[in-house]
């Protein structure tokens, strides 16, 4: 088979398997804008009560004014299909990410593999079963504002690394204007992205002011302004969804709750368990390929961005009667599907390097480590997805959360 034969069939098995993916997509969503909801229903999801919210004029989201026209224009497929297309720009998104690290390779091959990795979902484990509510995973199929977020967060923080390369060269305004401008789109989906960024993005511009002794204060100040229209629209949704009087923001200790009914804090055994099923392949890349992880600076800084999430995650509470959604919780899942990407880089570039004969530290062993993480959260995500289509609701335990074994 010729080199051109065999790039015709690899372009053949991706498009197959994104087809495969995006028709999957599209009836899952349609089966759940079905589902009455309630949390015990097959199929339950948020799509519902958001295509709810459009048809009721309650505009906090660019989302809103998406679903409204495509559930006139073809009904419940309008909005699935729409949602499929999404989850596609999130693939190819991320696939683009992938090119800084395995550069030679083609098109479809990044295609393909950023559709292997981002059906992963936190582990499962033996008499531990899979439970939902805990974890911390990049890839959501049950939630409208974060599935539309996800292309759009991902491509303004490949944009801003761009932008910061101004940082110690010369600033190209429009790499800084592409970069504004996504990060405003990606914000007007959801907040939960910049609610992270920006003070990872104030962190940076302050250790690059002790660097430079003042000497950059025109760039910081100039990288600085561009999370400004990001913040003047986190005004404007907090007016529309903090309208009660009793609803906003308090930290976790300012504020009474049930513990139990608290599932996805460090306040039970599944919620614990939960976050450290999802961390299985980051902590191997972080131990076992540290060095070169450490080494790239997209890893640091969304290493950064996903610790400011979880921890605004674990000491920010909603109050009122917002208190048990979770909705903060969105942080640490959009951000830990950036930190996803650079863990992910970091084995294929190691990979390569290991290809091309180098053996130092018995990189071999090490890569196959990870590899085998990577694979068991792979096989984890196929069979709660499979089981999503089966119609098992996503926030009720699969087996028991129990990780003990007598």
């Amino acid at each position: 088979m010729s080199h051109l034969q065999k790039r015709r069939a690899l372009w053949g098995v991706c498009l197959a398997a994104l087809a495969l993916f995006a028709a999957a997509m599209a009836w899952l969503h349609y089966q759940q804008l079905c589902s009455p909801g309630g949390g015990t229903d097959p199929y339950t999801s948020d799509l519902g009560q958001h295509l709810a919210f459009a048809q009721k004029g309650m505009v906090y989201s660019t989302v809103s004014l998406l679903i409204g026209p495509a559930y006139a224009l073809a009904g419940r497929w309008g909005i699935a299909v729409l949602l499929a297309a999404f989850h596609l720009a999130a693939v190819g998104v991320f696939a683009w990410g992938l090119r800084a690290a395995v550069p030679a390779w083609s098109r479809p091959a990044r295609l393909l593999t950023s559709l292997v990795v981002n059906l992963a979902q936190a582990v499962w484990m033996p008499r531990g079963g899979y439970w939902y509510q805990g974890t911390i995973t990049g890839t959501i199929y049950h939630n409208t504002t974060y599935i539309m977020l996800a292309p759009f967060a991902m491509l303004a923080v490949l944009a801003f690394y761009r932008a910061w390369q101004g940082m110690t060269g010369r600033l190209r305004v429009g790499a800084w204007l592409v970069y504004t401008v996504l990060l405003t789109a990606a914000t007007s989906f959801k907040a939960s992205l910049v609610f992270a960024f920006a003070p990872a993005l104030l962190v940076l511009l302050i250790a690059d002011l002790l660097r430079t002794r003042g000497k950059n204060l025109g760039r910081e100040v100039f990288m600085g302004c561009s999370v400004l229209p990001s913040i003047g629209l986190c005004l404007v949704q907090a007016n529309v969804l903090f309208a009660e009087p009793d609803s906003g923001m308090r930290l976790i200790f300012t504020v009474e709750f049930d513990r139990h009914a608290m599932l996805w804090g460090p306040f039970n055994e599944a919620a614990l368990l939960g976050m450290l099923r999802s961390f299985v392949f980051v902590a191997a890349v972080a131990v076992l390929l540290g060095r070169a992880a450490w080494g790239s600076f997209r890893y640091r800084f969304t290493l950064l961005v996903f610790g400011v999430s979880l921890a605004e995650a674990l000491l920010l509470v909603e109050s009122g009667e917002r208190l048990y959604h979770a909705n903060l919780w969105w942080g640490p899942f959009i951000c830990f599907w950036l930190f996803w990407l650079e863990s992910v880089s970091v084995l294929l570039r190691q990979y390569t390097v290991w290809r091309d004969g180098g053996r130092q530290g018995r990189l071999g062993l090490r890569l196959g480590l990870c590899g085998a993480a990577l694979v068991w959260h792979i096989v984890s995500g196929v069979c709660f997805l499979v089981l999503q289509l089966q119609g098992v609701s996503y926030n009720i335990p699969i087996a028991t959360y129990h990780f003990l074994f007598w």
